[in-house]
């Protein structure tokens, strides 16, 4: 219970957490922190819990993982009243671009 309530806690944040349980274990644990009950709980459902076994190819447990996310995102934004293309009060003259780092990890990653 009291890490749920720190999941509660924690969905004030612009914060998505993604649980994955491996092999034959009892998930039961896990599988509570992923129940979310808006007419009881505050905050925004934040958790979600994967079974990896479940799960046939990398491509269904990578879409099962990332399934909410976007819808996450979106909540906390919305809950907040930030719209996309809304006006932020900024100028583009206030962004500076920064150049890439001149060393081996950027040519590493860049190939």
């Amino acid at each position: 219970q009291e890490t749920k309530q720190h999941l509660i806690d924690a969905s004030n944040d612009p914060l998505s957490v993604v649980i994955v349980g491996i092999g034959e274990a009892d998930f039961s644990g896990m599988e509570f922190l992923d129940s979310f009950d808006t007419a009881t709980e505050d905050g925004r459902d934040i958790t979600k819990f994967v079974r990896f076994n479940d799960y046939k190819s990398y491509n269904a447990l990578t879409e099962a993982v990332l399934d909410e996310i976007p819808d996450q995102l979106v909540d906390y934004y919305y809950d907040r009243g930030i719209l996309p293309g809304q006006d932020e009060g900024f100028s583009q003259d206030q962004v500076e671009i920064q150049p890439a780092d001149d060393d081996e990890r950027t040519f590493t990653f860049l190939g």
